[in-house]
């Protein structure tokens, strides 16, 4: 793995480690009332794609298990506002899409000895 992907993983745990912060601070019902949790959440899930779109396409083949497209896709929405930003789902996301990609991420720079 080269360096600079290792170092756009741990940028990526790094977002999504700060997501379960966010998010473990307040109940569902709280998360969807306060917009200051939504834009916070909202803004890492945008860096998460940011960083994934820069990595090389021969690690998203090397670990397909990696549902990178749907990253990127996610960004772009968040980004460009394509339809509308649900906050249910980045709700849904934060608590189990989230912590899932935390283990992958994990997994794949234990992987490569680049832990």
């Amino acid at each position: 793995m080269r360096p600079r992907d290792a170092q756009l993983l741990r940028k990526i745990i790094s977002e999504c480690n700060d997501i379960v912060r966010y998010t473990g601070q307040v109940g569902k019902q709280e998360f969807l009332e306060n917009d200051v949790y939504q834009k916070a959440t909202a803004m890492s899930l945008l860096n998460i794609g940011e960083h994934a779109n820069a990595l090389e396409r021969d690690l998203w083949t090397e670990h397909a298990d990696v549902q990178w497209r749907k990253i990127v896709d996610l960004r772009n929405i968040v980004a460009h506002g394509y339809g509308e930003l649900r906050m249910e789902l980045v709700w849904n996301l934060s608590q189990n899409e989230v912590p899932a990609l935390i283990k992958q991420l994990e997994n794949v720079l234990k992987g490569t000895g680049a832990s």
